[in-house]
């Protein structure tokens, strides 16, 4: 079953190859890992050439508008970008299990999820994280990436409690769980062998679908400006502050797309490439698990 799950295989290889790009890559060569600004470039023709630079010998993907390495910034931000994504989502799992659990068992608790849910569901997430992320408190903090961490994960975590929520419901239906009532199992131990078993697996499949979804709010974000770590620098003709990102995430890249697109079209394609090829592996391996949890409950029922 696994062998001819080609999904699940392929996926898994290339989030690998990802993981260990962000942990080997910046220890690379080729890959500048102080991520240095050049203004301009001397060939040995004697010809200057000014930033950004198109891809060149020593610039293989190019250079962003202040002469960083496109390439190194890709492979220094791949590690920064999957810490946000996963500290996001690991979070919005810690707040939605127990809600869900809570709204299974309490019927107040059931209420409150529906009410988070319905909260924050008329509107794409996009319009909340731009409320949330301009309010004083978190714009000017100097924990702003805790709140936008915070705020990011909690938007969704009553859509997350829900469809968990809808799973427990389902797997109270079954017919096994009737039997594990009537053959005397506290709730406890009712919740923890029949519940989990069939919960859990559907958990890790959002899970890997929602750390794709939070990757994709976070290239909207790069769009619109909205940075998760920033700060204030006066600007080049010393008159007023201006609000520049720190961070080398992967969606940064694209501050500038709506320019960059018709002229320096290797700046936002190198970001999109990257961000696109990933979204494509973990729903390639979001789908192998899917087949995986499937066949293996197929082969469970076969035995009984």
């Amino acid at each position: 079953m696994i062998k001819k799950n080609w999904r699940l295989w392929t996926g898994a290889f290339f989030l690998a190859l990802l993981l260990l790009i962000a942990v080997g890559g910046p220890h690379l060569p080729f890959v500048d890992s102080e991520l240095k600004e050049i203004g301009a470039l001397r060939t040995d023709e004697g010809k200057i050439i000014l930033v950004p630079f198109p891809p060149m010998e020593g610039y293989p993907l190019g250079s962003t508008h202040k002469g960083v390495d496109i390439l190194s910034l890709l492979i220094m931000g791949a590690g920064e970008t999957l810490k946000i994504v996963v500290s996001v989502v690991a979070l919005r799992y810690i707040f939605a299990i127990p809600l869900a659990v809570a709204g299974f068992y309490l019927k107040f608790m059931e209420g409150v999820m529906n009410g988070w849910q319905q909260l924050f569901s008329f509107m794409p997430p996009i319009f909340f994280v731009s409320f949330f992320s301009g309010l004083p408190f978190i714009f000017f903090s100097s924990l702003r990436p805790i709140w936008m961490i915070l705020v990011l994960a909690l938007l969704e975590t009553g859509r997350v409690a829900e469809i968990i929520y809808t799973h427990l419901r389902d797997t109270e239906k079954r017919p096994y769980i009737e039997a594990g009532i009537v053959s005397g199992c506290s709730p406890l131990t009712l919740f923890r062998n029949y519940y989990l078993p069939v919960v859990i697996p559907n958990i890790i499949v959002m899970v890997v679908n929602d750390i794709g979804r939070v990757l994709f709010l976070l290239s909207q974000l790069g769009i619109i400006f909205i940075f998760i770590s920033q700060k204030f620098m006066m600007n080049e003709w010393g008159a007023a502050y201006e609000v520049v990102n720190t961070s080398p995430s992967w969606p940064m890249i694209f501050e500038s797309i709506l320019k960059d697109v018709r002229i320096y079209k290797w700046i936002p394609f190198a970001g999109i490439g990257a961000i696109g090829l990933t979204l494509l592996f973990l729903n390639l391996f979001a789908g192998g698990l899917q087949r995986y949890f499937e066949g293996k409950h197929r082969m469970a029922r076969f035995d009984l």
